[in-house]
This record gives structure tokens, C-alpha cells and sequence, in this order.
């Protein structure tokens, strides 16, 4: 950004700053420019936005209000336009409309968001409502007793299974979504057919390139320091269920003598699901892959053990904060 001062180019600066949303104070890494000759701060919309995300994130973790993604996947999964969901959970018109575009809800409509996650509740708050009547009435109960069928207890436990699930500062701020972590594999899979040590560090920078641009993470998988690097805490089981699903394969090698490889490789029984992400999802994997594509596997560990993500947590083998984000050297 150049100072609109003297047109000249400004420093960016991150430093610790307290900031104030809805009369609660929150610690960010807080951007800004710096004119050298004035002395004078600037915020342009990218670093702004990345400043009120961490707020943003850091209240809805606090007091546990869903995150954008959820109000939008909550509806869609019952077809319902937002204006219908608006009524049936009694909003004003467009206010769904609104959540989903960003505005945080009050504690009190947040949790009538999250108990419409439920079928049966949702059900109940259906039967309350005169917002749905006739026949769309019956098209939305057929759903919600089709959805019913779909979510098993093994189901959920699969999700559980790949580390935290809720928003948090361990997850980028996501809800962990194992159809995104699968397919974010199938991206790089597709495009390298990489071994498995080289997968687990291009997932690891695309989370946290990702949230250092925009504030949070792309799968919500949380990240943990082993000896060869940052990984998903629960990376086999990842791998794992990832073929199970159809989506990657995994062939088994032997180098150098003794030394048992996983080659990951695209099946041939699945493409990889762009819907999944938004475009400055994809935009950050595509960068990842352009910036680290050439790299061998000894030398992506070797970049990744420069980090202070692996550095700090290696000891203990801690499962890493997204804010160490904020310090990437290698992309």
C-alpha cells in the first residue's frame, strides 16, 4: 500500500492490540501500514477485514455463536429459502439473510440457529410456526425425516475422530468438516500425487496461509508438531477414511531398502468436489501448490521445521494455535 500522504510504499506492521466488540475487549495480531515520513497509521480493506475477523471469531468462540458457515449449511440442508428460515425461527424478514452474510447474532437467536441444526427440533419449531404451510409444509417434513435417517451415531463419532470439532482457535476458527479435509487432499492428490509426509505439510500451510490472509482456517482440522513437522492431529485416521470415502488411494512402497512409503493418488471412483470450497478457498490451495510444488519431501519438512509453529510446540508434541499463522516464513 503506498501513503496517501507522500505516494510513497508503507511498511506493513503487526503488532499486539486490544480491541472492543459489543462492550468485551479481545487481543488480535492487529495490521496496518505505517508512512515512514508521517508517522501516520492506514488500515486498507484487507488488513481491516482481517482485524475484525479475529474479533469477530475470537467473540463467537467465547460465547459459542455459530460461524457463518453453519448458519448457511444449516439452512441449505433443508432447502429453505432465507426469508422461510427467517420466519420459522421467528427473525425479522431478512434476518438469516443477514447472519449468513456476517452479522453476528444475539445469544438468544444463536441459539435457536443451533437447535434448528437438529432435525427433531427443527421439526418442533416447524410445528410452532405458521411460516410453512401446504404443500411445502410436507416436502420440508419429508426432509427433515430423510435427514434423520442420515445422521448416525457413527457418523458423528467418524467426525469427533479427526480432532475438534467446534470453532476454536485450535481449528482456524472452522468447524472441523471431514468431506473438506478429504477433498483439500484429493486437490494436492490430483496435482502431485505426493507422498503422505509431503500432503500433511501442503494441507498444514494451505490452513494457515489461508489464516493469515483471511482470519480462518479452510478444513478445521487442528494441526500437531511431530518430529517430521506440523500434521493433522489425527492424520492416519484422516488418510484413512479419505479412501474409504472414495476419494484418494494409498499405495504402500518400500525404499531405500526398509523404509515402508505412502504414495497418496486420486481414485478413479470420485473427482475432487470444488463446491466444497469458496474462491479464496481454492485461491490459497492454488497458491500452496504453485509456491511448494517443486519442493522434494526431505525439504518441505526441512522448510516446515523453520517455523515457529513447529518450533515452540515440538516439545511435548502440542497441538498448534492458528494464530502462529501470523509468523509463516515458508509461503
Amino acid at each position: 500500500m503506498k501513503s496517501p500522504i507522500t505516494g510513497k510504499p508503507m511498511e506493513l506492521i503487526r503488532e499486539k492490540r486490544s480491541l472492543e466488540f459489543r462492550k468485551e475487549t479481545f487481543e488480535v495480531s492487529y495490521h496496518y501500514y505505517r508512512c515512514a515520513d508521517s508517522g501516520e497509521e492506514f488500515v486498507d480493506e484487507t488488513t481491516g477485514n482481517l482485524n475484525l475477523a479475529q474479533v469477530y471469531n475470537a467473540y463467537r468462540a467465547k460465547h459459542k455463536l455459530p460461524y457463518v458457515e453453519e448458519i448457511r449449511a444449516i439452512r441449505q440442508k433443508y432447502e429453505l429459502p432465507a426469508t422461510a428460515m427467517s420466519d420459522v425461527l421467528g427473525f425479522g424478514v431478512n434476518q438469516y439473510r443477514l447472519y449468513e452474510g456476517g452479522d453476528i447474532p444475539s445469544e438468544t437467536n444463536a441459539r435457536l440457529i443451533q437447535m434448528a441444526e437438529d432435525p427433531n427440533e427443527f421439526l418442533r419449531l416447524i410445528e410452532l410456526s405458521d411460516a410453512v404451510q401446504g404443500r411445502q409444509k410436507e416436502k420440508l417434513i419429508k426432509r427433515i425425516a430423510l435427514l434423520k435417517d442420515q445422521v448416525t451415531p457413527l457418523e458423528q463419532m467418524k467426525e469427533k475422530m479427526l480432532g475438534v470439532n467446534n470453532p476454536g482457535e485450535l481449528n482456524g476458527y472452522k468447524r472441523t468438516s471431514p468431506q473438506k479435509a478429504y477433498h483439500a487432499i484429493r486437490f494436492f492428490a490430483d496435482h502431485l500425487t505426493p507422498l503422505k509426509t509431503s500432503l500433511n505439510k501442503l494441507l498444514f500451510y494451505s490452513d494457515f496461509f489461508h489464516f493469515k490472509q483471511y482470519g480462518t482456517g479452510i478444513s478445521g482440522l487442528p494441526y500437531r508438531a511431530i518430529q517430521w513437522g506440523p500434521v493433522p492431529s489425527q492424520f492416519d485416521y484422516l488418510f484413512k477414511m479419505a479412501e474409504e470415502n472414495g476419494i484418494i488411494n494409498l499405495r504402500y512402497e518400500i525404499r531405500d531398502g526398509d523404509r515402508e512409503m505412502v504414495i497418496i493418488e486420486p481414485s478413479g471412483s470420485s473427482g475432487f468436489k470444488k463446491e466444497l470450497f469458496d474462491e479464496e478457498e481454492i485461491r490459497t490451495m492454488k497458491t500452496v501448490l504453485d509456491k511448494l510444488k517443486n519442493l522434494k519431501t526431505r525439504q518441505l519438512v526441512d522448510l516446515s521445521h523453520r517455523e515457529s509453529a513447529w518450533r515452540e510446540n515440538i516439545e511435548g508434541r502440542k497441538l498448534i494455535r492458528y494464530q502462529y499463522a501470523f509468523d509463516l516464513l515458508g509461503i
